[in-house]
């Protein structure tokens, strides 16, 4: 009897035996990464909760290459139900979920792909990689809901040029192509949270170019359109136009970007008439790393201005200390102010934060 069961065993054995080495093969080939933002927040304002611990955001991402050019990626956003019936839960909501497909290089355009699904959007994406302190606060289109990172659609971009040679690149984050890069795609607008509330559709371009290759290899401008209609069933018209300077450098990194327009693509900048109101506004983001040793200095400004009522709406300063690990994970000690400019005058709130951003 014991040699019956020891035979059937080890029959058993050699059945899963494939199986188990096939499943391992395919997660050595899944790429697996996370990035996540805890903090603790003190809001000097008279409310009912002004001091506490949270978790700002996560993401949990998965890419697999399918091919030598076709590759997928699943980026899952972690956050927390600010309503609602799950109100408090920590819930999952899909930011990406794309396929990307490498084009054949041009003599002009290197490293081209197509995406489709829910991917990146033009700008936002191109900001990020130079403003790695998405864990203070979302890029200023981003958190003013002119723009959305991500969204339904497909995307086109690659760089203009060869790379820069490796000794040109210290410092720099964003795609390194000697003469700049590009994006351009169309979407539902709305953005990756968001349905989809109307039939129209969004275009968004970004052209950034690097016109001192040589001398100054961090230095790019970028010229920004986006154009269609509010994510609302009336459709408000919606078009943007920024230009952004940006700098790359190991010590130093900066960009100022001032934009204007009518509307916005969620739809929420609208009159009592759902007419779209007109807006302007600016920011100016540095990076200082003055030492040698890990700290990065950030400062941070933001304006958004009523242009229908010659006003600013709202103004936003942000300065932090950060100690930043090898692969940029963080500690930030954060202070905010945010001037808001409501009937009967503008009030100032006041927060203090000590963020985590961990990377893996």
């Amino acid at each position: 009897m014991d040699s019956t069961l020891k035979t059937i065993g080890v029959f058993t054995l050699l059945l899963l035996l494939p199986v188990t080495l096939s499943a391992q093969s395919a997660l050595n080939d899944l790429g697996f990464s996370g990035q996540f933002f805890f903090s603790y927040e003190r809001t000097f304002e008279n409310v009912d909760v002004n001091n506490e611990f949270l978790l700002k955001r996560g993401y949990i991402t998965f890419r697999r290459d399918i091919s030598d050019r076709v590759k997928i990626r699943f980026t899952q956003d972690v956050t927390v139900d600010q309503e609602g019936d799950g109100e408090g839960d920590i819930e999952l909501r899909l930011k990406y979920a794309l396929v990307n497909i490498a084009m054949k290089d041009s003599r002009l355009i290197k490293n081209s792909s197509v995406e489709f699904g829910v991917v990146s959007r033009p700008w936002i994406d191109f900001e990020q990689d130079i403003n790695d302190f998405r864990s203070q606060r979302s890029m200023f289109l981003d958190y003013n809901k002119i723009l959305s990172s991500a969204d339904y659609g497909i995307t086109y971009a690659g760089q203009l040029g060869e790379d820069l040679p490796e000794s040109k690149q210290t410092g720099i984050r964003s795609a390194p192509g000697r003469y700049g890069s590009f994006s351009i795609g169309v979407y539902n607008g709305g953005g990756y949270a968001a349905l989809e509330k109307n039939n129209n559709k969004l275009i968004e371009g970004r052209l950034s170019i690097r016109p001192l290759a040589d001398n100054l290899p961090g230095f790019q401008t970028s010229f920004i359109g986006s154009f269609g209609k509010g994510n609302i069933p009336e459709s408000p018209d919606f078009s943007m136009g920024a230009l952004a300077l940006s700098y790359e450098t190991q010590k130093w990194i900066g960009i100022l970007q001032g934009f204007t327009g009518t509307g916005d693509a969620a739809g929420n900048f609208v009159d009592q008439n759902v007419d779209p109101i007109d807006l302007n506004g600016w920011s100016l983001f540095n990076e200082f790393k003055p030492f040698d040793f890990p700290v990065s200095l950030t400062f941070r400004f933001d304006e958004l201005n009523n242009r229908d009522q010659s006003e600013w709406h709202t103004r936003k300063f942000v300065t932090g200390l950060a100690y930043v690990f090898s692969n940029r994970s963080k500690i930030i000690l954060d202070y905010d102010r945010s001037w808001y400019n409501e009937v009967g005058g503008s009030r100032a709130v006041d927060t203090i934060e000590i963020i985590t951003e961990i990377r893996f």
